[in-house]
Parts: C-alpha cells; structure tokens; sequence
C-alpha cells in the first residue's frame, strides 16, 4: 500500500507549454512533475528558492497527475509589439489552451507532510494555477487514502510514465469509435537550480510520456512498483 493525497482540481483554462515552442507554443496534455510539485509549494507559501533548495521541505515528495476527462482545445493568439531598427513591429504568437480540464493530483510523502498539503490545499496561501499566473483552478476535494498495489497487466491512461512509451513495451488498448491523441514524449526537468537572481535553471533532466485521457495502454511488466487508483493504474515520479 502506499499513502495518497488525491486532490480533485477542475481548470477553466490550461496551458502547459512545451519548452522548445516559441512562436507556437503547443501545449502538453498534463501538468508535468515541476508544475505539480509548483502547486503543493505555492499552497504551502514556499517561495521559489525554498521550493527548489537543498533544503525543501518538498524534496522528497512523490507525484503524480491522473487525467479525469478530455478537454476541449482552442488557440489564444498574442500581438506582441517589438522595436527592430528603431521601428514598432507587431509579433503574432500562438498558445494552444486546453478548456474545462479536471485532473486528480496524487502526492505522496510521510504523514505529516501528506497532512500539511491537505490543510494547504484547502487553504493556500498563494493562488493555485496551472500554467500561466491567470489560469486559476478550484479544488472540488481532498482526501487522504491508501492505493494498493496494481496486478498485471497494468492499465494506464491520462497520466505520466517515466520514459520513453516506444521502449515500455505497451499494447494499445482500441474502443470503437475512439478518436485517439498521440501520445507525447519530452525530456523535461526534474527540479530547478535558482541563481542569486531568483532566476531558475532546468536541472537533472529525464525523459517522460504523457498519455492523454483517450490513450489507453496496458503495460505487463514495469521496473518499479506500480499501484492501482479506482480501476487505473499510476507509478510515483520522478
């Protein structure tokens, strides 16, 4: 068995851009690892170098995000004003948004933590957004249980897996008339170094696959443990 906070989070608009966009910048279909462990700090009133410190009160805390429905998708588009050769010249940027997304945040850690990001996230102290400063969320639940270990083979969908899917193995699980996203796979940070400038650096990089919520895949054997919430399974991260 293993400890679970699960807090049921609904997002009038998203955006997780992917880091190498710029002037279309796509967005993933789920909070990675930085972003979640972002959310628990910004509950708790950490401030960007305590977060990502030697010292976090947060450094060992285990994460994970399950998908709770398929959000619909839209392009915000930007007109940014930029001075060239002593001109004003008008810059479009496109932002991929996702709409009316629901998400389980599952965080694991020691009882004490577990306890204080329960009261945290029912009382933050900061603002809880996913993505962008503006793009709020509301807690809908909180709940602290336990999730037993999964048995083979391991049903996975609308989460992260630790590595590249292409190399796991995984048999596509097919549903008539099931419209299907492909999967996605990037090399994301860990964790952030912060300079004396408060600005961050991406540290201890790791590849990842995002599976969508209409991305069904059953896994026989993974090289860590593996535990079942409901009827679907997720592993810890990093």
């Amino acid at each position: 068995m293993t400890q679970v906070l699960a807090v049921q989070v609904e997002a009038p608009v998203a955006s997780f851009r992917r880091r190498l966009d710029h002037t279309y910048q796509r967005t993933l279909p789920l909070p990675p690892l930085t972003t979640l462990i972002g959310l628990a700090g910004a509950a708790l009133g950490n401030d960007v170098a305590t977060l990502w410190s030697d010292a976090s009160p947060l450094k060992e805390l285990k994460v994970q995000v399950l998908a709770q429905n398929q959000p619909a998708r839209a392009i915000d588009v930007w007109t940014l004003l930029k001075i060239k050769a002593g001109k004003m010249e008008r810059s479009p940027y496109l932002r991929e948004l996702l709409f009316d997304a629901r998400f389980t945040l599952l965080y694991g850690g020691t009882q004490e933590q577990l306890s204080r990001l329960y009261d945290a996230f029912l009382q933050p102290v900061y603002p809880l957004s996913l993505g962008r400063e503006d793009e709020l969320l509301r807690v809908t639940s909180c709940e602290i249980l336990e999730c037993p270990p999964a048995s083979s083979p391991f049903l996975f969908y609308g989460t992260l897996l630790p590595g590249d899917l292409r190399l796991l193995n995984a048999r596509p699980i097919l549903q008539e008339g099931l419209v299907l996203e492909p999967a996605t796979v990037e090399r994301l940070p860990t964790r952030f170094e912060v300079d004396p400038n408060g600005v961050r650096h991406p540290a201890d990089e790791q590849t990842f696959t995002f599976l969508p919520y209409n991305v069904h895949i059953e896994i026989e054997t993974l090289n860590r443990p593996v535990y079942r919430y409901d009827e679907r399974c997720f592993v810890w991260l990093p």
